[in-house]
C-alpha cells in the first residue's frame, strides 16, 4: 500500500480525541488488522510491513494482562493505552478504564518491533498501541566470598590458628652427633660443680658441758654456755645492753644443742645405773 494511501485512508477514518473502554467486548473492531497498522502513519513503511506480517502469523513478543491500573507481562509497560481502534474503522487517541473493577483482568498479544509496540486485547480485538519502558539492566550480583574458616590458608599466608605441619629436623652428622654429646656432658659437669654438697662430720661420743656450766655461773658469766651471759652473776642483773635476736639457724642450732645435751645426760644416768 503506497503511503499516499494510507494517508487516505487515515483521513477517512473517524478518528475521536477521548473514549471510555470501560466494556470491553461491547464493540470490538471489526476492520483488518493491516489496515488499522497502517493508519499508525508515524511509524516506518517497513517497520509496519514487519508488523502485519508477525501478526499474521501469530509471533507475538509478549502475553499480558491489562488491569485497571497497569500492563504487566514479562516486559514493563506503559499503563495508558492509546490509538484504539472501534467497529470498522473508527479510532480513539486516548482510552480511559477507569470503571474497570479493581480485581478485573483482561489478557492480551504484545507485537514490538523497535520502539514501537502494538496491543489486541483477546475480548475484543481492538489494536491499539502501548508504549514499552526501558528496563535498566541490573549488574550481576556476585555472591561474598565464604568465610574463611579457622586453620584455612589465605593465599600464602597461615593463619596459624589450626595445627601446624609436622617439624621434619634434618639429619646431623657424625660429627655433629659428637659435638652435641660433648656440649650435653659438659652441662651436666658444669650443673654438679656447682650443686651444695653435704658436709658429714662425727659426733663425739661424750660433751664436756657440765664443768664449763659450773665454772660460768661460779665466775658469774650466766647460766648456760649457749645463751647470754649474765652480769654482777644474779639471774635479774642482765646487761642493758640487748641482744640480737637469733636468726633461724640460730634456733635450730639451739635446739640441736639441746637434744645432744639431753642424749648425753641419758647416757650417763644408763652408765651409772649399769
Amino acid at each position: 500500500m503506497s503511503i499516499l494511501f494510507a494517508v487516505t485512508l487515515a483521513a477517512a477514518s473517524a478518528v475521536q480525541p477521548s473514549c471510555s473502554w470501560d466494556h470491553p467486548g461491547v464493540n470490538p473492531y471489526t476492520g483488518k488488522t493491516a489496515a488499522a497498522i497502517d493508519r499508525y502513519t508515524d511509524i516506518p513503511a517497513a517497520v509496519r510491513s514487519t508488523l502485519k506480517r508477525r501478526m499474521e502469523e501469530g509471533q507475538s513478543d509478549d502475553k499480558v494482562i491489562i488491569t485497571r491500573s497497569g500492563i504487566s507481562g514479562k516486559n514493563q509497560y506503559d499503563p495508558a493505552i492509546r490509538d484504539m481502534h472501534f467497529g470498522a474503522a473508527s479510532v480513539c487517541a486516548t482510552v480511559t478504564r477507569s470503571k474497570w473493577a479493581e480485581q478485573r483482568q483482561e489478557p492480551g498479544a504484545v507485537y514490538c518491533v523497535d520502539q514501537h509496540c502494538i496491543l489486541v486485547p483477546r475480548i475484543c480485538g481492538n489494536v491499539s498501541r502501548i508504549n514499552r519502558l526501558q528496563t535498566i539492566a541490573k549488574a550481576p550480583v556476585t555472591p561474598p566470598a565464604p568465610a574463611a574458616r579457622l586453620g584455612d590458608k589465605l593465599g600464602d599466608k597461615d593463619l596459624g590458628l589450626a595445627d601446624a605441619e609436622t617439624y621434619e629436623p634434618e639429619e646431623l652428622t657424625d660429627e655433629e652427633l659428637r659435638e652435641r654429646d660433648r656440649l650435653q656432658r659438659k652441662a651436666a659437669l658444669d650443673a654438679a660443680k656447682h650443686k651444695p654438697s653435704v658436709q658429714e662430720f662425727e659426733l663425739p661420743e661424750e660433751f664436756e658441758f657440765e664443768a664449763d656450766v659450773d665454772a660460768r655461773i661460779a665466775n658469774g658469766g650466766g647460766g648456760h654456755p649457749l645463751l647470754p651471759p649474765f652480769i654482777g652473776g644474779e639471774e635479774d642483773d642482765i646487761s642493758s645492753n640487748p641482744t640480737a635476736v637469733p636468726e633461724a639457724d640460730t634456733w635450730a642450732m639451739l635446739l640441736a644443742g639441746l637434744g645432744i645435751l639431753g642424749a648425753v645426760a641419758r647416757r650417763r644416768k644408763q652408765r651409772k645405773q649399769g
